[in-house]
């Protein structure tokens, strides 16, 4: 009798590949002792080993391989399972020699500078990779609904969807909406302002009133579509490489009074900078 670790490595498998195979019906040891629940193999349970072994080396499923190994089956069945299995087998090769092939393509249009693809790399390149203009905005306020959390279930646009329809209630304010963001905990979550600038003090209910103070801005032009990958570049990217410094202020989405959320165009994004 054989331990379970002295027969995976006669078998040169994992004793966890053997405990698999016992759990799913395949292959059950000779014996277990009731006291330790050492697991005890034969070696003429290698033989058995070695065609489930091999059966998983043709392609077939562990159900498919319990089927064969079962109970003796008629020929005629034996060979159509084989059959069949060689059928799934050609076709899976023919979609990889496809696939081969059209990758063959995108090489050789790669290398001929006429790749589709290439081309929309590159156009997202150039639209990412921008020299944002410098900017000294004076000290303004934004009243609006607040947010907290780390946005990762939708908080801030299901935000906009609840302050938008009560913006009217804010006094005195512009056409300028914007999304302020506040400082960062450890465990990334931030406060978040939906709201527009106004010069009014009065803050309807449920609100609150922001006042920012006059800061230098860099500014990237966004859409709402590539937000997230325009702050990727601001601090991988443009930050490091700049001679400027992130100041420790809110830094915001700015929506100006043309925005148009249907075209997705028009609106930045204000991180403030320090020499």
């Amino acid at each position: 009798m054989l331990k379970i670790g002295d027969f995976a490595k006669l078998a040169q498998v994992s004793t966890k590949t053997v405990r698999h195979y016992d759990k799913k019906g395949l292959l059950k040891p000779a014996l277990i002792d009731r006291f330790t629940g050492y697991r005890y193999y034969t070696g003429e349970q290698i033989s058995r080993l070695n065609q489930i072994l091999a059966l998983k080396e043709f392609g077939f499923t562990l159900d498919q391989i319990q089927t064969l190994l079962s109970k003796p089956l008629p020929l005629d069945e034996l060979h159509g399972m084989f059959r069949l299995k060689m059928a799934e087998l050609e076709k899976h090769v023919e979609e990889e020699q496809a696939r081969l092939a059209r990758i063959a393509d995108h090489l050789k249009q790669i290398e001929q500078g006429n790749d589709l693809f290439l081309s929309m790399i590159s156009h997202q390149k150039e639209t990412i990779e921008m020299t944002p203009d410098i900017v000294t905005k004076p000290a303004f306020a934004v009243i609006g609904m607040r947010y907290f959390g780390d946005n990762k279930d939708g908080g801030i646009p299901k935000l906009w969807g609840t302050f938008l329809p009560r913006s009217n209630e804010i006094q005195d304010k512009a056409a300028l909406a914007y999304g302020v963001c506040g400082e960062m905990d450890e465990n990334g979550r931030f406060h978040y302002l939906a709201g527009y600038e106004t010069t009014s003090t009065e803050v309807p209910e449920g609100m609150d009133r922001w006042e920012l103070t006059e800061q230098t801005y860099a500014i990237f032009p966004c859409t709402i579509d590539n937000i997230g990958e325009t702050y990727s570049y601001i601090f991988e990217k443009w930050l490091p490489q700049s001679d400027y410094k992130l100041a420790k202020v809110p830094d915001f989405e700015y929506y100006p009074e043309n925005f148009d959320p249907q075209h997705n165009k028009g609106m930045a994004i204000y991180m403030p900078v320090l020499q």
